[in-house]
């Protein structure tokens, strides 16, 4: 009886509260914050995985508590610096729940807002581990990720090619495919930028979009763009930049 005791006020006091209004970034803040002193914006990894949630509504912009900033050094947690925050000119990411579009966005723009009191998480690399031989275990998806190599990462594939290219690697023995949406922006990480992911355990990756296995109605396909960590939709029939993975057993 006393574990039930215990746990029942966190799962009371635990949640997201969509405001009804629109807000721009800093009017965003100060409405989380009147929710009480552990109300806060919600972060984009936060929001992704509400994605497709009805819950949510359809062509509406929710702010994040992200902020796009310049290079930074390595295991300096840019999200909660207060100089990329405050600086009105810095873009802050808004997110499209229902298509699933990631932007930066210029804080005056006016867009809703999810407040949550949950306890904020920082993003790190904990997930993944890069193996001796370069692959990269992503032990949350269990999923092992092709390894960087220079020449291989030139090649830019249309939709049907890149899923037919996969599919025919022969690495390790194993079967290969294209990451899921999801699979695919897991390993963004907006600690880093040009590319946001850490280059440590992921290598060299472009500047530009890379292809998910996720359709967008008929002719359209999700990307994911490594500049700043953007989400997107494009032509399934342009070339775009690919990493296949293979499903761990």
């Amino acid at each position: 009886m006393r574990f039930f005791i215990i746990l029942f006020p966190i799962l009371i006091f635990a949640q997201n509260i969509e405001l009804p209004k629109k807000y721009n970034y800093f009017e965003a803040i100060k409405m989380c914050k009147k929710l009480g002193k552990n109300y806060r914006i919600m972060e984009i990894w936060e929001l992704f995985e509400l994605k497709g949630d009805e819950k949510y509504g359809k062509n509406k912009l929710y702010w994040s508590g992200n902020t796009l900033g310049e290079a930074r050094v390595e295991k300096n947690i840019r999200h909660e610096s207060e100089i990329f925050v405050l600086n009105k000119d810095i873009p802050a990411y808004a997110f499209y729940l229902q298509d699933g579009d990631i932007t930066p966005t210029p804080k005056e723009t006016k867009a809703y807002v999810i407040c949550t009191n949950q306890k904020k998480i920082h993003q790190l690399d904990q997930n993944f581990q890069k193996r001796d031989d370069g692959f990269v275990i992503d032990k949350k998806n269990m999923i092992l990720w092709e390894k960087y190599d220079k020449n291989r990462d030139k090649l830019k594939l249309n939709y049907k090619d890149a899923q037919k290219y996969c599919e025919d690697l022969k690495l390790l023995d194993r079967e290969w495919r294209l990451p899921t949406i999801e699979e695919l922006y897991s390993i963004v990480n907006y600690n880093y930028v040009k590319p946001s992911v850490n280059k440590k355990i992921f290598g060299h990756m472009h500047h530009k979009y890379y292809l998910s296995d996720d359709e967008f109605g008929e002719n359209e396909i999700y990307l994911v763009g490594f500049a700043v960590g953007s989400v997107a939709t494009g032509p399934k029939n342009e070339r775009y930049y690919f990493r296949c993975v293979s499903d761990m057993e």
